[in-house]
């Protein structure tokens, strides 16, 4: 058995840390998002520094598993931490780097089933008032929290959009699951064809979305934009994702069909989907009162 503490120098150095780094190289060969390895390298780093440079141990997983635990992390952390794992063994494995894989059979963390949480109506009217507002990329700021609302875009779906997926009507969107031409609101479109008025970059840069100095938007600079956003509103917490959880909520709750909003977010299957079900009491309230048989009984 093993305990955290090491340093983390010359963690990626060891035998298992080399392997580790060939693993990343071979995941940003693949074209995974630059946020996607930076997570899997944190994760596993973690685990390297845990196994202290020593050979692993089938045990050892579960010390991991109990030291995550011990550290305050969650059902959730612990999942990402498992999942990272088991997708570097597997890789591992199949390239016949070793001989067994660990993690075979491994027992996965139950996760709580939760309501995600959304932005109201009024909060949204607030964060889109407040980017009005701001003296620096205004129009930029609002077609970002536009967009994302109203199309339900990952973070990095946001980031990558061109200039040329922009289609008057449409937005075309280079997600996890391949492209999909999803439609904007008129209120959406005219909020882009405002700041593209405005928007200041250099002929060779075709990011639809840019920084003042013309770069294209980064995952840093969108954080930067909801602290801002944040730290003058009343609401408490502020991500990217947030976004995407509130609009295909309130498509669900508008009465949007499970397929449409399963295309719109760009998911493989239903279960996915599903997990953006946020329905309140209110709204079960009302979907009894409308549907069930007793109510319309005499």
């Amino acid at each position: 058995m093993r305990s955290a503490g090491t340093k983390k120098k010359g963690v990626f150095q060891t035998a298992a840390g080399s392997l580790v780094s060939l693993y990343l190289k071979q995941c940003d060969l693949r074209g995974l998002s630059p946020r996607t390895l930076a997570m899997y390298q944190e994760k596993l780093g973690r685990f390297l520094r845990f196994l202290k440079g020593e050979s692993l141990e089938e045990a050892d997983i579960f010390a991991f598993v109990s030291f995550l635990k011990e550290s305050g992390n969650g059902p959730e952390s612990i999942s990402i931490h498992l999942r990272s794992l088991k997708t570097f063994y597997r890789w591992a494995y199949n390239q016949g780097f070793i001989k067994s894989n660990p993690l075979d059979g491994f027992p996965g963390v139950k996760i709580p089933k939760k309501l995600l949480p959304t932005l109201t109506l009024t909060a949204l009217q607030e964060l889109l008032e407040i980017a009005k507002k701001l003296k620096r990329n205004s129009r930029r700021n609002q077609a970002v929290l536009l967009l994302m609302v109203d199309c339900a875009l990952r973070p990095g779906e946001l980031l990558s959009l061109t200039l040329s997926d922009f289609q008057e009507d449409y937005i075309r969107v280079r997600g996890k699951t391949g492209e999909r031409l999803l439609p904007i609101s008129q209120v959406t479109k005219r909020a882009i064809q405002a700041y593209l008025r405005k928007r200041k970059a250099p002929p060779s840069e075709d990011a639809l979305l840019t920084t003042s100095d013309g770069r294209a938007l980064t995952y840093c600079a969108l954080r930067s934009i909801m602290r801002l956003l944040r730290k003058r509103s009343q609401v408490s917490r502020l991500y990217p994702y947030l976004f995407r959880h509130t609009s295909a909520t309130s498509y669900l709750q508008n009465g949007a069909d499970l397929e449409t909003v399963r295309r719109l977010l760009g998911h493989t299957s239903y279960a996915v989907t599903q997990r953006y079900l946020s329905l309140t009491q209110n709204d079960l309230a009302r979907a009894q009162r409308k549907a069930s048989p007793v109510n319309r009984l005499k």
